[in-house]
Protein backbone atom coordinates (compact mmCIF):
# COMPACT_ATOMS: atom_id res chain seq x y z
CA UNK A 1 0.00 0.00 0.00
CA UNK A 2 1.30 3.26 -1.13
CA UNK A 3 1.08 6.50 1.07
CA UNK A 4 -0.11 9.77 -0.62
CA UNK A 5 -0.47 12.89 0.72
CA UNK A 6 -3.07 15.69 -1.02
CA UNK A 7 -1.97 19.59 -1.25
CA UNK A 8 -4.78 21.69 -2.11
CA UNK A 9 -8.36 20.44 -0.80
CA UNK A 10 -10.56 21.96 -3.34
CA UNK A 11 -12.66 20.90 -6.28
CA UNK A 12 -10.05 18.86 -7.77
CA UNK A 13 -8.33 17.36 -4.82
CA UNK A 14 -11.69 16.08 -2.98
CA UNK A 15 -13.03 15.05 -6.18
CA UNK A 16 -10.22 12.39 -6.35
CA UNK A 17 -10.24 11.41 -2.76
CA UNK A 18 -13.20 9.17 -2.93
CA UNK A 19 -11.25 7.55 -5.54
CA UNK A 20 -8.43 7.00 -3.67
CA UNK A 21 -9.98 5.85 -0.61
CA UNK A 22 -11.54 3.29 -2.73
CA UNK A 23 -8.61 1.90 -3.99
CA UNK A 24 -6.80 -0.69 -1.80
CA UNK A 25 -3.33 0.59 -3.18
CA UNK A 26 -3.92 3.82 -1.38
CA UNK A 27 -3.93 4.84 1.79
CA UNK A 28 -4.60 8.50 2.39
CA UNK A 29 -1.90 9.60 5.12
CA UNK A 30 -2.38 13.95 4.74
CA UNK A 31 -4.09 16.78 3.15
CA UNK A 32 -3.68 20.46 3.43
CA UNK A 33 -5.55 23.31 2.42
CA UNK A 34 -4.45 26.86 4.30
CA UNK A 35 -8.44 27.06 3.50
CA UNK A 36 -11.38 25.53 5.94
CA UNK A 37 -12.56 21.97 4.14
CA UNK A 38 -15.19 19.64 5.33
CA UNK A 39 -13.27 16.34 4.48
CA UNK A 40 -12.71 13.28 6.12
CA UNK A 41 -9.05 12.53 6.48
CA UNK A 42 -5.98 13.31 8.67
CA UNK A 43 -4.95 17.55 7.71
CA UNK A 44 -0.89 18.53 8.01
CA UNK A 45 0.16 21.70 9.62
CA UNK A 46 1.78 23.40 6.27
CA UNK A 47 3.14 21.73 2.99
CA UNK A 48 6.64 21.24 4.60
CA UNK A 49 5.11 18.93 6.73
CA UNK A 50 3.29 17.15 4.74
CA UNK A 51 6.09 16.66 2.21
CA UNK A 52 8.52 15.83 5.14
CA UNK A 53 6.17 12.81 6.46
CA UNK A 54 7.97 9.62 5.66
CA UNK A 55 4.94 7.45 5.41
CA UNK A 56 4.09 9.56 2.37
CA UNK A 57 5.17 7.96 -0.75
CA UNK A 58 3.55 10.55 -3.52
CA UNK A 59 1.66 13.69 -3.21
CA UNK A 60 -1.45 14.98 -5.35
CA UNK A 61 -0.70 18.74 -6.14
CA UNK A 62 -4.59 20.08 -6.54
CA UNK A 63 -3.24 23.82 -6.23
CA UNK A 64 -3.90 26.27 -8.49
CA UNK A 65 -1.40 26.34 -11.56
CA UNK A 66 0.99 29.22 -10.66
CA UNK A 67 2.10 27.28 -7.44
CA UNK A 68 2.62 24.35 -8.90
CA UNK A 69 6.47 24.86 -9.84
CA UNK A 70 7.15 25.21 -6.21
CA UNK A 71 5.65 22.68 -5.04
CA UNK A 72 6.87 20.01 -7.51
CA UNK A 73 10.41 20.84 -6.80
CA UNK A 74 9.79 20.11 -3.17
CA UNK A 75 8.35 17.19 -3.80
CA UNK A 76 10.73 16.25 -6.78
CA UNK A 77 13.89 17.00 -4.05
CA UNK A 78 12.15 15.22 -1.11
CA UNK A 79 12.64 11.84 -3.40
CA UNK A 80 8.63 11.49 -3.82
CA UNK A 81 6.49 10.63 -6.96
CA UNK A 82 4.31 13.74 -8.17
CA UNK A 83 0.85 14.08 -9.29
CA UNK A 84 0.31 17.21 -10.44
CA UNK A 85 -3.62 18.98 -11.60
CA UNK A 86 -3.28 20.35 -14.70
CA UNK A 87 -2.70 22.53 -16.61
CA UNK A 88 1.51 21.62 -15.26
CA UNK A 89 2.06 25.60 -15.36
CA UNK A 90 0.51 28.73 -16.06
CA UNK A 91 3.74 29.52 -18.29
CA UNK A 92 6.16 27.58 -20.96
CA UNK A 93 9.12 28.54 -18.81
CA UNK A 94 7.09 27.45 -15.05
CA UNK A 95 6.62 24.27 -17.27
CA UNK A 96 10.02 23.38 -18.25
CA UNK A 97 10.97 24.09 -14.25
CA UNK A 98 8.67 21.42 -13.53
CA UNK A 99 9.87 18.86 -15.91
CA UNK A 100 13.75 19.45 -15.11
CA UNK A 101 12.93 19.32 -11.05
CA UNK A 102 11.50 15.64 -11.73
CA UNK A 103 13.66 14.69 -14.13
CA UNK A 104 17.04 15.83 -12.33
CA UNK A 105 15.51 13.93 -9.10
CA UNK A 106 14.82 11.01 -11.32
CA UNK A 107 11.55 10.67 -9.50
CA UNK A 108 8.18 9.58 -11.51
CA UNK A 109 5.83 11.56 -12.09
CA UNK A 110 2.30 12.12 -14.10
CA UNK A 111 -0.21 15.02 -14.52
CA UNK A 112 -4.12 14.45 -14.15
CA UNK A 113 -5.39 14.71 -17.93
CA UNK A 114 -8.48 12.06 -17.46
CA UNK A 115 -8.43 12.03 -21.33
CA UNK A 116 -5.85 9.29 -20.78
CA UNK A 117 -7.54 6.77 -19.22
CA UNK A 118 -11.10 7.67 -20.29
CA UNK A 119 -13.13 4.89 -22.20
CA UNK A 120 -14.74 7.65 -24.68
CA UNK A 121 -10.72 9.02 -25.38
CA UNK A 122 -8.76 5.19 -25.29
CA UNK A 123 -11.79 4.35 -28.11
CA UNK A 124 -10.95 7.38 -29.82
CA UNK A 125 -7.33 6.58 -30.09
CA UNK A 126 -8.31 2.86 -31.05
CA UNK A 127 -10.11 4.27 -34.13
CA UNK A 128 -7.80 7.19 -35.55
CA UNK A 129 -4.61 4.83 -35.02
CA UNK A 130 -6.42 1.39 -36.78
CA UNK A 131 -7.57 3.68 -39.74
CA UNK A 132 -10.97 3.20 -38.41
CA UNK A 133 -12.10 6.82 -39.51
CA UNK A 134 -10.20 6.57 -42.36
CA UNK A 135 -7.29 9.01 -44.18
CA UNK A 136 -7.46 13.18 -44.67
CA UNK A 137 -8.26 13.64 -40.79
CA UNK A 138 -9.69 16.86 -39.42
CA UNK A 139 -10.62 17.70 -36.41
CA UNK A 140 -13.29 20.35 -34.79
CA UNK A 141 -13.51 21.50 -30.72
CA UNK A 142 -16.78 23.30 -30.26
CA UNK A 143 -17.02 24.74 -26.36
CA UNK A 144 -19.60 27.39 -24.86
CA UNK A 145 -19.88 28.30 -21.27
CA UNK A 146 -22.97 30.14 -20.18
CA UNK A 147 -20.23 32.15 -17.76
CA UNK A 148 -17.20 32.09 -16.54
CA UNK A 149 -15.77 30.60 -14.24
CA UNK A 150 -18.94 28.28 -14.49
CA UNK A 151 -21.61 28.63 -12.02
CA UNK A 152 -20.36 25.64 -9.53
CA UNK A 153 -16.82 27.25 -9.51
CA UNK A 154 -18.17 31.10 -8.39
CA UNK A 155 -17.09 31.92 -5.39
CA UNK A 156 -14.38 29.43 -4.47
CA UNK A 157 -11.85 29.72 -7.12
CA UNK A 158 -11.22 33.38 -7.86
CA UNK A 159 -8.21 33.12 -9.88
CA UNK A 160 -10.27 30.95 -12.80
CA UNK A 161 -11.86 34.22 -13.38
CA UNK A 162 -8.17 36.10 -14.00
CA UNK A 163 -5.63 36.42 -17.23
CA UNK A 164 -2.47 35.49 -14.90
CA UNK A 165 -3.55 31.19 -14.67
CA UNK A 166 -7.46 30.99 -15.22
CA UNK A 167 -9.18 31.50 -18.16
CA UNK A 168 -11.27 28.54 -19.86
CA UNK A 169 -8.31 27.86 -22.35
CA UNK A 170 -5.91 26.39 -19.94
CA UNK A 171 -8.43 25.00 -17.73
CA UNK A 172 -10.85 23.43 -20.69
CA UNK A 173 -9.47 23.44 -23.96
CA UNK A 174 -5.92 21.95 -22.41
CA UNK A 175 -7.87 18.69 -21.55
CA UNK A 176 -8.65 18.58 -25.99
CA UNK A 177 -5.02 19.72 -27.07
CA UNK A 178 -3.61 16.99 -24.59
CA UNK A 179 -6.09 14.22 -26.22
CA UNK A 180 -4.76 15.66 -30.04
CA UNK A 181 -1.53 15.47 -29.09
CA UNK A 182 -1.90 11.52 -28.43
CA UNK A 183 -4.47 11.16 -31.40
CA UNK A 184 -2.50 13.23 -33.91
CA UNK A 185 1.52 13.61 -32.58
CA UNK A 186 3.15 17.05 -32.27
CA UNK A 187 0.76 20.72 -32.70
CA UNK A 188 1.87 23.34 -34.49
CA UNK A 189 -0.32 26.44 -33.66
CA UNK A 190 -0.87 27.92 -37.08
CA UNK A 191 -4.05 30.76 -36.22
CA UNK A 192 -5.30 32.83 -33.20
CA UNK A 193 -7.78 34.89 -32.06
CA UNK A 194 -8.83 36.04 -29.11
CA UNK A 195 -11.40 38.77 -27.33
CA UNK A 196 -11.28 39.63 -23.66
CA UNK A 197 -13.44 40.72 -20.89
CA UNK A 198 -13.63 42.74 -17.87
CA UNK A 199 -11.62 40.44 -15.73
CA UNK A 200 -8.98 40.39 -18.70
CA UNK A 201 -9.39 36.75 -19.12
CA UNK A 202 -10.69 35.59 -22.40
CA UNK A 203 -14.35 35.58 -23.24
CA UNK A 204 -13.77 34.13 -26.92
CA UNK A 205 -11.22 31.82 -28.21
CA UNK A 206 -10.56 30.78 -32.01
CA UNK A 207 -7.91 28.76 -33.09
CA UNK A 208 -5.93 26.37 -35.63
CA UNK A 209 -3.47 23.51 -34.98
CA UNK A 210 -1.73 21.91 -37.49
CA UNK A 211 -0.86 18.52 -36.70
CA UNK A 212 0.80 15.53 -39.14
CA UNK A 213 -1.74 14.64 -41.13
CA UNK A 214 -4.37 16.34 -39.46
CA UNK A 215 -5.92 20.16 -38.87
CA UNK A 216 -7.46 20.71 -35.45
CA UNK A 217 -9.71 24.16 -34.87
CA UNK A 218 -10.96 25.51 -31.61
CA UNK A 219 -14.17 27.51 -31.33
CA UNK A 220 -14.63 28.25 -27.87
CA UNK A 221 -16.65 31.60 -26.36
CA UNK A 222 -18.92 32.39 -23.07
CA UNK A 223 -22.06 32.83 -24.52
CA UNK A 224 -25.53 31.12 -24.55
CA UNK A 225 -27.66 29.46 -21.81
CA UNK A 226 -26.43 26.12 -21.71
CA UNK A 227 -23.97 25.87 -18.30
CA UNK A 228 -21.33 24.00 -20.80
CA UNK A 229 -21.36 22.57 -23.96
CA UNK A 230 -18.64 20.93 -25.65
CA UNK A 231 -18.21 18.78 -28.62
CA UNK A 232 -15.36 17.16 -30.20
CA UNK A 233 -15.09 15.35 -33.43
CA UNK A 234 -12.87 13.48 -35.44
CA UNK A 235 -13.58 13.20 -38.98
CA UNK A 236 -12.19 10.82 -41.93
CA UNK A 237 -12.79 9.78 -45.48
CA UNK A 238 -14.55 6.81 -43.98
CA UNK A 239 -16.41 8.07 -41.19
CA UNK A 240 -16.44 10.31 -37.99
CA UNK A 241 -16.09 10.02 -34.30
CA UNK A 242 -17.80 12.78 -31.78
CA UNK A 243 -17.20 12.97 -27.70
CA UNK A 244 -19.68 14.76 -26.45
CA UNK A 245 -20.58 15.60 -22.29
CA UNK A 246 -17.05 15.08 -21.94
CA UNK A 247 -17.17 11.27 -21.23
CA UNK A 248 -19.26 10.15 -24.28
CA UNK A 249 -18.56 8.95 -27.41
CA UNK A 250 -20.85 8.40 -30.50
CA UNK A 251 -19.67 6.28 -33.61
CA UNK A 252 -21.24 3.92 -35.96
CA UNK A 253 -19.19 1.02 -34.63
CA UNK A 254 -20.57 1.26 -31.45
CA UNK A 255 -21.10 4.28 -28.45
CA UNK A 256 -19.47 4.77 -25.19
CA UNK A 257 -22.16 6.00 -22.08
CA UNK A 258 -20.18 8.86 -20.16
CA UNK A 259 -18.05 7.68 -17.36
CA UNK A 260 -16.02 9.46 -15.44
CA UNK A 261 -12.11 9.00 -15.54
CA UNK A 262 -10.96 9.04 -11.69
CA UNK A 263 -10.51 5.38 -10.73
CA UNK A 264 -8.86 4.56 -13.93
CA UNK A 265 -6.44 7.51 -13.28
CA UNK A 266 -6.18 6.41 -9.43
CA UNK A 267 -5.35 2.95 -10.78
CA UNK A 268 -2.64 4.21 -13.47
CA UNK A 269 -1.49 5.99 -10.56
CA UNK A 270 -0.42 3.34 -8.89
CA UNK A 271 1.08 1.10 -11.54
CA UNK A 272 3.33 4.32 -11.86
CA UNK A 273 4.05 3.77 -8.26
CA UNK A 274 5.31 -0.02 -8.67
CA UNK A 275 7.41 0.69 -11.92
CA UNK A 276 4.72 -0.71 -14.06
CA UNK A 277 3.75 0.84 -17.67
CA UNK A 278 1.20 3.83 -17.31
CA UNK A 279 -0.73 5.66 -19.14
CA UNK A 280 -1.27 8.96 -17.15
CA UNK A 281 0.22 11.98 -19.08
CA UNK A 282 3.78 12.26 -18.53
CA UNK A 283 5.01 15.57 -17.34
CA UNK A 284 6.61 16.01 -20.82
CA UNK A 285 3.30 15.68 -22.55
CA UNK A 286 1.82 18.26 -20.18
CA UNK A 287 4.59 20.94 -21.33
CA UNK A 288 3.86 20.22 -24.71
CA UNK A 289 0.12 21.56 -23.81
CA UNK A 290 1.44 24.40 -21.94
CA UNK A 291 3.36 25.52 -24.99
CA UNK A 292 0.27 25.06 -27.09
CA UNK A 293 -1.75 26.83 -24.49
CA UNK A 294 0.52 29.43 -23.69
CA UNK A 295 1.05 30.15 -27.38
CA UNK A 296 -2.39 31.12 -27.98
CA UNK A 297 -2.64 33.34 -24.89
CA UNK A 298 -0.20 35.55 -25.43
CA UNK A 299 -0.81 39.31 -26.10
Amino acid sequence: MYGIGIIGLGTMGRRLIDSIKANPDFSIIAGYDPAPAAIDIPRARSVQDLIADPAIDCVYIATPPASHEEIVRAVAGAGKTVFCEKPLAASPASARGCLDAVRQAGVPSAVNFPFATAPAALRMQELVEEGVLGQELSAHLTLRFRTWPRGWQHGAVTWLAGPEQGGFTREVVSHFVFLAHRLFGEATLAERSIERGATGSETSMRARLQFPGCTFTIDAAVEGEAEEFDRFEVKGSKSSAVMTEWYRLTHESGDIAPARADSNQVTELARLLSGQPSRLATFEEAARVVDVIEGILKP
